[in-house]
């Protein structure tokens, strides 16, 4: 693809990003938003099992109510999404706006871009796990990357910002932890509980990933341990496409091109045929 091919496809595909962002604005159903922001802050975890993320995240949206309203807070979460989407998607943005988990999740503000942002910027701060741990909780399995990799600075730096949040939060409002988790513990339909037979495959899928240097497998490690999966779930796929793209290659398609150029530097030489041959090296 030709670096003028792929100009023209990522301004269009930015224009396209912007029209997307403005209808949603004007005529979406930002259900998920209203979730992290509409909650009663006496009882932030009700019975309906609309608002599950931990405590620190509930202070959090108490002070951004303090300070906007529900449609600017919408704006905003939509508005990083899509700049996520266009960081992570580069030229291949225009058709990542078709993909009907991508729309879904755009129109419903939900934080699953976000947490594809902290997964790939981790990499090089791994403080942004905390998001994921204490929003989404399960995916927070994909701080083993740093463990099995003994990369133990990143390792401390992940968890230990996971845990300096929540027990700054547990001393400040115990209560509200005590809400938490007895909501966890009777969340209405129980889907959040099935998490359990994927959380394990989850955690092989992350150590096989360290072990081999395949970064993609920690995204779909993610993906595999969200709590819940619902139609706009895949979208955590999404950003599969930069690690994909810097992925090592595969033994083979690494040793076809020097095959190649192996090729190129024999010497040649003409049979009795009359045809053109490769002499054996020596």
């Amino acid at each position: 693809m030709s670096r003028r091919f792929r100009t023209l496809a990522l301004g269009l595909g930015i224009g396209w990003a912007v029209v997307a962002l403005v209808t949603f604005t004007r005529s979406g159903n930002p259900v998920d938003a209203w979730c992290y922001y509409g909650f009663d802050a006496s009882q932030p975890w009700r019975a309906d099992g609309c608002f599950l993320y931990a405590p620190p995240v509930a202070t959090v949206m108490e002070m951004v109510r303090a300070v906007m309203p529900f449609e600017v807070f919408t704006l905003l979460l939509r508005a990083a999404a899509v700049l996520v989407l266009i960081r992570v998607a580069g030229p291949a943005i225009g058709l990542a706006l078709f993909i009907p988990a991508v729309a879904i999740e755009l129109n419903a503000a939900n934080i699953n871009l976000l947490i594809v942002a902290a997964v790939l910027v981790g990499f090089r701060y791994p403080w942004t796990w905390a998001f994921i741990a204490l929003t989404k909780i399960t995916p927070g399995v994909g701080m083993l990357w740093f463990a099995v990799r003994r990369e133990w600075r990143h390792f401390a730096i992940a968890a230990g910002a996971t845990l300096a949040i929540a027990v700054g939060s547990r001393l400040l409002a115990p209560d509200m932890w005590q809400q938490y988790f007895s909501a966890l513990g009777s969340e209405p339909d129980g889907s959040i509980w099935l998490i359990w037979w994927r959380l394990p495959l989850a955690a092989m899928v992350v150590v096989w990933g360290a072990r081999n240097d395949h970064r993609w497998a920690l995204m779909v490690a993610v993906f595999l341990a969200l709590p819940r999966w619902y139609v706009l779930s895949p979208v955590i796929l999404v950003g599969l496409f930069p690690l994909v793209r810097l992925a090592r290659p595969l033994p083979m398609a690494a040793w076809v091109p020097e095959f190649r150029e192996r090729l190129r530097r024999q010497p040649a030489a003409a049979t009795s045929e009359g045809r053109t041959v490769l002499e054996p090296s020596s």
